[in-house]
């Protein structure tokens, strides 16, 4: 796959999951949705694992090295999946956005070269500017139902998952490739949400789909889940993080278009601000982080 076409397919699939999240909460909660849309991971990963295991092809500790990012990458999986019960789809990427602001955060605590960030004021203005926009987006969104303090919850704390479990896979799994990277994690991370929707969902209603459900089910693990996190491994070894977080900041926008005419959802003013707040807050993050860095990253351990 060229490049290129794999970063439109990251963008497009990421700004469809709202969306498609969005349509299955007329179907099903948020524990089964998690359940069901997670269970393309052993679909699509379990031959691939069981061929390299097979061929001796597992590096060395990897089981080991995997249970830190499944335990971050659960965590952001059950905050995301609920987040639409709580949530318009065109609230979700914006306040997502926020991501990368834990994870600069999380990288103080464990990656020493991260913390020389600390002295650059643009970072901080940054900072200040993320938390601003979440602000303007709850408040903005609270005025018109589209939003809810236990929704603004669950996004930052998807958020801070995704973070976590970013930081992580860059310290625990340099050694391993991408591939049997996320397949050992997501094989990891399956039980646990397939024992939350056994315990909290619903799960029984899977009786009552009908076989178009299934197959946008599907899809939409396949497309948010099973590839893209792949996906986006290719994208940043080769464009590298700057690059690649600068394009992502297209998705809230594609986001809203794709909200507004499969739903009729529309922003106030007030969360449009927000928007701009939190895409600018973005940007003045990976500026602190490349005057920081540099432009040589060591994209290897990605």
């Amino acid at each position: 796959m060229k490049y290129p076409a794999a970063f439109v397919l990251v963008v497009l699939s990421w700004a469809s999951m709202p969306l498609f999240m969005k349509y299955f909460t007329g179907f099903m909660d948020g524990w089964t949705m998690n359940g069901l849309r997670y269970s393309t991971v052993l679909i699509i990963w379990s031959p691939y694992l069981l061929l390299k295991w097979r061929q001796k092809q597992f590096t060395p500790g990897i089981f080991r090295d995997a249970r830190y990012p499944a335990l971050a990458h659960l965590f952001g999986q059950v905050c995301w999946g609920l987040a639409p019960y709580f949530n318009d789809a065109n609230m979700m990427h914006f306040i997502g956005r926020s991501t990368f602001l834990f994870m600069i955060l999380f990288s103080f605590l464990i990656l020493h070269e991260e913390r020389r960030l600390i002295g650059r004021p643009v970072f901080w203005i940054g900072v200040f500017a993320t938390i601003s926009g979440v602000v303007l987006m709850y408040i903005g969104g609270a005025r018109v139902g589209s939003t809810s303090p236990l929704g603004v919850l669950l996004l930052l704390g998807a958020g801070a998952g995704w973070a976590a479990y970013g930081v992580a896979i860059k310290k625990c799994m340099g050694a391993h490739s991408s591939r049997l990277s996320f397949g050992v994690i997501g094989l990891y991370t399956l039980p646990g949400i397939w024992l939350l929707m056994f315990v909290f969902g619903d799960w029984r209603v899977m009786a009552d789909f009908d076989l178009p459900l299934w197959g946008w089910i599907a899809l939409s693990g396949i497309l948010g889940i099973a590839l893209a996190h792949v996906l986006l491994y290719v994208v940043i070894k080769r464009y590298g993080p700057i690059v690649s977080d600068g394009v992502f900041q297209l998705i809230p926008f594609v986001t809203v278009v794709g909200a507004y005419l499969l739903f009729g959802e529309t922003m106030t003013w007030l969360q449009w601000l927000g928007g701009f707040v939190l895409i600018g807050a973005i940007s003045a993050l990976l500026k602190a982080k490349r005057q920081s860095m540099g432009t040589q990253w060591d994209e290897s351990k990605i």
